[in-house]
């Protein structure tokens, strides 16, 4: 990340890369609850493919009989590497000098946030597209997070690598239901620290950008994300904006799947 911005001093180079990588962290934040596949994101290549095998089921061979050999199918789940995200914007001259602030950290931190949110943005479009409807419609409710969750682990999904994540009207509803609230009813705390945390074994994360009554389940092996190329900013001179100034560009390029069908997502049906 060294090598992240062209063309300004050490120091801030590297005070402003440090800004931009805890911004797109703490803005994409739900990005750590899904597979990341980067690594196969090769240069030159255009999407990423993952076979999907089916299982091998033991047989109780009886001695001195010879046992049938079984054959695996397979299916390939593909990630097109088509999210080009880009952002520009010029820094004036005036706004350099005059501002109060340090203007290029300033509008380098709000570039990634821009990018962070964008990631959000293809993630929950793929949980929304590929999800399967739970059959109950409604609010989210005890019954309804109970049915995601048992529809999830009879899929296999292991209950530790589930997430719930939904929308701010939804925590509120949530933080109404005795069992997510209190001690004497959980037997401890959900939520010590005035967070909430986990339901029923499950993490929870709020996202601004999930609507009304609209929620989902999954488990991080259902929905795979590929960095081909992380963000990354430039900058060259705008003298038309002035002798000082410059105009910065932010981009990265990736895409976002699910994997195995949309067995291991769930959304509501509402």
């Amino acid at each position: 990340m060294a090598d992240l911005i062209h063309g300004v001093g050490p120091t801030k180079q590297d005070l402003i890369a440090a800004l931009v990588q805890k911004e797109l962290a703490a803005k994409a934040n739900l990005l750590p609850t899904v597979l990341d596949v980067s690594r196969f994101a090769v240069k030159g290549a255009q999407s990423i493919s993952f076979p999907k095998l089916t299982s091998f089921t033991p047989i109780n061979r009886t001695l001195g009989a010879a046992g049938d050999a079984a054959v695996l199918t397979s299916t390939v789940d593909q990630l097109d590497l088509d999210q080009n995200a880009y952002v520009a914007w010029i820094v004036d001259s005036s706004d350099e000098v005059q501002s109060t602030i340090e203007w290029q950290s300033e509008l380098a931190m709000r570039a990634a946030s821009g990018h962070g949110r964008f990631v959000d943005t293809q993630i929950i479009a793929e949980l929304e597209a590929e999800g399967s409807a739970t059959t109950t419609v409604g609010a989210i409710s005890r019954d309804i997070f109970l049915e995601m969750r048992e529809s999830l682990i009879s899929a296999n999904a292991e209950l530790d690598e589930l997430y719930f994540v939904c929308g701010p009207d939804s925590e509120t509803a949530l933080l109404k239901i005795d069992e997510f609230t209190r001690a004497e009813v959980y037997g401890s705390s959900v939520i010590p620290a005035g967070v909430l945390g986990k339901l029923y074994g499950v993490p929870v994360r709020i996202n601004n950008q999930i609507g009304a009554d609209t929620f989902y389940m999954y488990a991080k092996s259902g929905l795979a994300v590929g960095f081909q190329k992380a963000p990354a900013m430039s900058q060259q001179g705008a003298n038309e904006y002035g002798s000082n100034a410059e105009r910065h560009a932010m981009d990265q390029l990736f895409g976002v799947k699910a994997m195995q069908g949309s067995a291991l997502i769930v959304k509501d049906n509402n």
